[in-house]
């Protein structure tokens, strides 16, 4: 009976499963060896198991629970392959798709801290700017106090419950039209929530930027009072920056 088959150290050498795994999955009925000496209690496998083994160490890695593994993997207690390959296939490909979207987000952080850093903090620099879209709330406050930080959490919260993806971007949005002041909490959005009613579009151009540490909105306004316009877009949002004695704040006024 033991002809041709791997004892459960050549079993866990030749599939990289560990023999407590191997020991685990018997005990759970996913992974049974076909031969178990009466006599020692030592455990046999074939190596048609391997495959088996193999897809099975692909879900752990994808952290599909392996009770799901066992249901997709068992019809009539014989082994569906199919089931298990085609939903490891779907789920590889969202984590493919949620990796790129990180790498995309770290590459925009690391884009902004750069652009940040580029210019000195008594400096003002002109920059061109992406277009960016932005989850809003009504602001009332003068400045960023506590209020305003617990309007913040409450838009984050409610961008949590709709599973909307949040980019790196937050802080405060001022539209200044004809001498009328609206401010607005945001944080940025990915374009495709670009259709929800309180998502604000920023169009690309071309921005005056600043760093301050000033909290108060009206004094922030009047660091543009040079751009001469009817119709100002200012963001505020924090200063990312790889020297953390930088200001707090990056001021954005649009100028084309």
């Amino acid at each position: 009976m033991k002809n041709n088959l791997l004892t459960i150290g050549e079993f866990s050498k030749r599939t990289g499963c560990s023999i407590k795994s191997l020991r685990y999955y018997d005990s759970i009925g996913l992974l049974k060896p076909v031969y178990i000496d009466q006599n020692t209690n030592y455990r046999y496998y074939n190596f048609e198991q391997t495959r088996m083994a193999e897809l099975i160490q692909i879900c752990v890695n994808l952290s599909i629970p392996l009770k799901e593994v066992k249901d997709l993997a068992f019809i009539d207690d014989k082994v569906d392959y199919k089931n298990v390959i085609e939903y490891g296939k779907k789920i590889t490909k969202e984590r493919i798709t949620q990796l790129n979207e990180d790498l995309e987000f770290l590459n925009l952080l690391q884009e902004h801290i750069e652009r940040v850093d580029s210019y000195d903090d008594k400096e003002q620099k002109e920059f061109d700017l992406k277009e960016k879209y932005y989850y809003t709330a009504p602001l009332y406050e003068d400045e960023m106090n506590d209020e305003y930080y617990k309007l913040l959490d409450r838009l984050f919260e409610e961008g949590f419950s709709q599973e909307l993806y949040i980019e790196h971007d937050y802080g405060v949005i001022i539209n200044i039209k004809d001498n009328i002041t609206t401010k607005f909490a945001a944080y940025e959005v990915d374009k495709r929530h670009s259709n929800l009613e309180n998502v604000v579009k920023i169009e690309e151009g071309r921005f005056l930027c600043k760093k301050t540490n000033e909290f108060n909105f009206d004094k922030i306004c009047d660091m543009f009072s040079c751009v001469d316009s009817n119709d100002k877009t200012i963001i505020i949002s924090p200063g990312y920056s790889y020297d953390f004695s930088s200001p707090y704040f990056e001021v954005k006024c649009r100028i084309k």
